[in-house]
């Protein structure tokens, strides 16, 4: 038996990283829920044996966990459960025959890689609190846990190798596309400042102490703003100045060369002293500048391809064998 419903194996990251968090709340397709019975409960049920790639079994666990961390399929009808099974086996497949290819070419990752992972991972579940709950939902020990977050790890990094590094796109449609509309192609003004903010308040004393900040500054051979003592009367800041934005602090700082400070500048809010840290003109991007936008842009197609081309390539020599294990064996909503 042969699924024919083609999942595009771009997926692969996010179904693996599926695999690992949703533990924490799988959601089957609506209206096909999977409702545990108590045979599928039991260890012996969800250790049987779905398919057989090479010398690998994949279990009606590993099958089950797919179907739930699968994401939902788009039309006007809803997917049925022998559907979503099929679909599911044919993803778990081609993960197997990836990371068989990966561990053949010596592509798996280390164990600090895995370690830095793992901290990463309860990092992102909020804490150790929060982790052990996880492991305790899934019903799943450490050690189950990173040999997933090892396959994981792995499976992307042969997909990076041989899909995305290999992906080409032609150089004539990315000169095109940068010809259509060069506009898009632009490196913005940017001004950027450090400055010297007083708060405002009710008294009239705001200039004078701006004049002497000021003097403190020029008094500094190096006239760093930073080196100011902070009080509760102004902030210092790097500020990007935007010139429909602050008008004011961009005309300034527009007349001063890098590294010079302005006088004392007043705002509709406040009064500043700038120092202009760096400045660059708008410009046109050149076409090689431009590159990692284009391909960012025009990729999905010709990635899509070269996946299909090495999920073939991977089925190959693969001596794949799906066994019976009808959906009906999972017990539907009553």
């Amino acid at each position: 038996m042969k699924s024919t419903v083609r999942k595009p194996l771009a997926l692969i990251p996010l179904l693996l990283t599926a695999l690992v968090v949703t533990g924490c709340a799988l959601r089957p397709p609506a209206g096909e829920h999977l409702q545990p019975s108590p045979a599928a409960a039991k260890a012996e049920t969800l250790a049987t044996v779905v398919a057989k790639v090479n010398n690998a079994e994949l279990s009606m666990d590993a099958l089950i966990s797919m179907m739930n961390a699968l994401p939902g399929k788009t039309g006007d009808q809803p997917e049925t459960l022998e559907q979503r099974r099929q679909r599911a086996l044919e993803s778990l497949v081609l993960l197997e025959l990836a990371y068989q290819r990966a561990v053949a070419l010596g592509l798996n990752v280390g164990p600090d890689t895995v370690e830095t992972a793992m901290v990463n991972f309860k990092d992102a579940l909020g804490g150790e609190k929060e982790y052990r709950e996880y492991l305790a939902r899934r019903n799943i020990t450490e050690d189950a846990l990173r040999s997933e977050v090892e396959r994981k790890l792995t499976i992307n990094r042969i997909y990076t190798r041989e899909v995305e590094d290999t992906m080409a796109i032609p150089e004539e449609e990315l000169k095109k596309e940068y010809e259509k509309d060069k506009q898009q192609f632009v490196q913005q003004e940017k001004v950027s400042i450090v400055d010297v903010y007083l708060i405002r308040d009710e008294d009239k004393t705001a200039k004078k102490r701006a004049r002497a900040l000021l003097r403190k500054i020029q008094a500094d051979p190096a006239q760093d703003p930073w080196k100011l003592v902070l009080d509760n009367t102004f902030m210092v800041r790097n500020l990007i100045v935007r010139k429909e934005r602050d008008k004011e602090l961009y005309d300034a700082a527009r007349k001063l060369k890098p590294q010079e400070l302005s006088g004392v500048i007043r705002t509709p809010d406040s009064f500043h002293i700038v120092k202009l840290k760096e400045y660059s003109p708008e410009r046109q991007l050149t076409f090689e500048e431009a590159r990692p936008k284009l391909e960012a842009a025009l990729k999905g197609p010709y990635l899509e391809k070269r996946t299909q081309e090495w999920e073939q390539g991977l089925k190959k020599d693969a001596t794949i064998v799906l066994l019976d294990t009808p959906a009906q064996q999972m017990q539907e909503p009553r």
